[in-house]
């Protein structure tokens, strides 16, 4: 894959995974880095790391894209990382008031929203989360971007099932499963409420 035609997809993503790395201090509450949250948090600097030996030449993507194809995929990729830093921005704008960090075991749903993109799928953040990685695997594909992206969707949705068990506990428990039967977990499901 020829890096010139994805050094704009890299930069672009690179700036992502930035602000990203910003929303634990600018957005969401106050909580504990523990272990779970590291594990969640470390392939995104991983990710974004190759991304900048790919810029910088010390890391080679794997294979090469034939022909035309080059600048296809560095534009899929480039809509996808745009795609993914459109939802975190409608995500954070739906919100009147911080989440808790990833992996809280104090942390008790408080509300339920279910307004933006809320409306149509119930994790929007971790579906930008990894519409961000897969935008880097096709900018950079390389093992690490590629075992990155699996191995967050595996852990985001481990996290995701671990969240609505609470909500499934918690005396929002019936309103959340009805909002579960409406709504995907990543993925847009049916039509949204009237």
């Amino acid at each position: 894959m020829n890096l010139d035609i994805s050094a704009p997809a890299i930069l672009i993503a690179i700036g992502t995974l930035i602000w990203m790395g910003m929303l634990p201090r600018t957005f969401f509450r106050e909580g504990d880095r523990n272990l779970q949250w590291w594990i969640n948090a470390a392939p995104f600097g991983v990710s974004g790391l190759v991304l900048l030996g790919a810029l910088l030449g010390f890391v080679k993507p794997i294979g090469s894209v034939p022909g035309s194809l080059g600048p296809a995929v560095a534009l899929a990729a480039t809509g996808v990382i745009v795609a993914s830093a459109c939802l975190m921005s409608y995500t954070l704008g739906t919100h009147r008031r911080p989440l808790a960090l990833w992996m809280q075991d104090d942390d008790e749903p408080r509300h339920l929203v279910t307004e933006g993109p809320y409306r149509r799928i119930r994790h929007p953040f971790y579906t930008s989360f990894i519409l961000l990685l897969t935008g880097c695997a096709l900018a950079v594909p390389h093992g690490l971007t590629l075992s990155m992206l699996i191995f967050v969707a595996y852990r985001l949705n481990k996290t995701a099932a671990r969240e609505e068990a609470r909500f499934l506990r918690s005396e929002l428990a019936s309103a959340y499963a009805e909002y579960m039967s409406g709504t995907g977990r990543f993925m847009p499901r049916g039509s949204p409420p009237e």
